[in-house]
C-alpha cells in the first residue's frame, strides 16, 4: 500500500543511512523491490535474532554485571541447528596503574577555555602533563599527523597549526561538516622511554 509512507520511511531511512557509512543510495523503486524481498527472512532469521538479542538486553536492563550470565547465539535454520556460548571478556591492557580495553578511549574537546581550538603542540603537551605520555606518533585513518622521525620543519610548521588543520592539511580533504569528532591513534613512550599501549583518542571538534 504506497499511501501509508511505509515505502517512504524505509527509503528516508536506508538512505540516511548509506550516507552516514558511504553505500550508494537507492531511489523509491530500488528500496520497494529490496523491501519487498526481504519478508521471507523478516518472518524467520530475523524475528530470531531479535527474539534472542531482547532476552539479553533484558539481562542487561536487570543490571546483570557477571558475563557468565549473558549467551552469544548461533543458529542455522536450513540444519537446523542451535547453540550458545559465554561472551569473552575484553582483554585488558595496562599503562602506568590504569587498566584499559578496547572499550577504553581518551577524550579530548578541541576548544580551550579561551575558545580557540587547541595547537598540535597543545595536544601534545596536554598527554605530557596529564597523562605523562610523551606521543611519538600520531595518526587519524591513514594519515600520519606527526612522528618524531619526520622532517624538523615539516614537524614544525605542524606544531602551530590547530589540530584539525593538520588533519586537512595532510589528508588533502576538508572535514565533513557533519562531523562531530575524529578518532586518532596513538603511539606513546612512558617517563622511562619505554614503548606503551595506550587507549585511541576521540577529538571533539568545535561545534
Amino acid at each position: 500500500d504506497d499511501s501509508n509512507g511505509h515505502i517512504d520511511f524505509i527509503v528516508a531511512c536506508s538512505n540516511l543511512r548509506a550516507t552516514n557509512y558511504s553505500i550508494p543510495t537507492a531511489d523509491r523503486l530500488k528500496s520497494k523491490g529490496i523491501a519487498g524481498r526481504i519478508i521471507p527472512a523478516i518472518a524467520t532469521t530475523t524475528s530470531l535474532v531479535a527474539g534472542l538479542v531482547t532476552l539479553e538486553l533484558y539481562k542487561f536492563v536487570q543490571g546483570h554485571t557477571n558475563p557468565e550470565k549473558y549467551k552469544n547465539g548461533f543458529a542455522n535454520l536450513a540444519l537446523p541447528f542451535f547453540t550458545f556460548s559465554e561472551p569473552l571478556l575484553a582483554p585488558k591492557q595496562k599503562y602506568y596503574e590504569t587498566e584499559w580495553t578496547l572499550w577504553d578511549r581518551f577524550e579530548v574537546n578541541a576548544v580551550k577555555a579561551d575558545g580557540k581550538e587547541m595547537t598540535l603542540q597543545e595536544f601534545m603537551d596536554y598527554f605530557q602533563n596529564e597523562h605523562k605520555l610523551e606521543i611519538t606518533m600520531l595518526s587519524q585513518g591513514v594519515s600520519m599527523l606527526y612522528s618524531f622521525f619526520m622532517q624538523a620543519a615539516k614537524r614544525e610548521e605542524r606544531m602551530k597549526m590547530p589540530v584539525s588543520e593538520v588533519v586537512k592539511t595532510v589528508s588533502k580533504k576538508n572535514i565533513d561538516p557533519w562531523v562531530k569528532a575524529l578518532v586518532f591513534e596513538l603511539c606513546c613512550n612512558d617517563t622511562e622511554g619505554e614503548d606503551v599501549e595506550v587507549p585511541y583518542v576521540k577529538y571533539n571538534l568545535p561545534a
